[in-house]
C-alpha cells in the first residue's frame, strides 16, 4: 500500500509516518503542502493520504477538492486542529472519508488503516 502525508509540521509528517509505519508494511511519502501533494500525486497512485487542512500554499481543503476534482481514487483521512462541526461536514462534502481531530494518537491512526485496507 502507499500513504502520502500531507502536513506542514515536520514534527507531525514523523508521527504520522512513524504510526503508519508501526501498522502496515506501506510506502510512506510526505508532502509539506498541498502544492506538493499534487505533484506527487501526478507521478503515481496513493492508496491513502492523511491530509491537514491548514498549510500554507495550498490548503487541506483545495487538495482535497482537487484530488476528486483529478479523479483520484486515493481515500482521504483530514488531520486538523479545526474543531467545528461545520468544517467537518464541508471536508467530508468535498471527499474526505475519515476526520480526526488534533491531537492524533497512534490508535486513531490504526483505526484509520483497519477501515481502509482490512484484513
Amino acid at each position: 500500500m502507499k500513504i502520502l502525508i500531507v502536513e506542514d509540521s515536520t514534527a507531525m509528517r514523523q508521527l504520522l509516518s512513524l504510526a503508519v509505519r508501526k501498522r502496515a508494511n506501506a510506502e510512506v511519502a510526505e508532502a509539506p503542502d498541498g502544492l506538493a501533494a499534487l505533484k506527487l500525486l501526478s507521478q503515481a497512485h496513493y492508496d491513502l493520504a492523511f491530509v491537514d487542512l491548514n498549510m500554507p500554499v495550498l490548503d487541506g481543503m483545495k487538495l482535497i477538492q482537487r484530488i476528486r476534482q483529478d479523479g483520484h481514487p486515493t481515500r482521504i483521512c483530514v488531520v486538523t486542529t479545526e474543531s467545528a462541526q461545520a468544517t467537518e461536514e464541508q471536508a467530508r462534502a468535498l471527499g474526505a472519508d475519515w476526520f480526526l481531530r488534533k491531537p492524533v494518537s497512534r490508535r486513531d491512526v490504526e483505526r484509520v488503516l483497519a477501515e481502509a485496507f482490512p484484513g
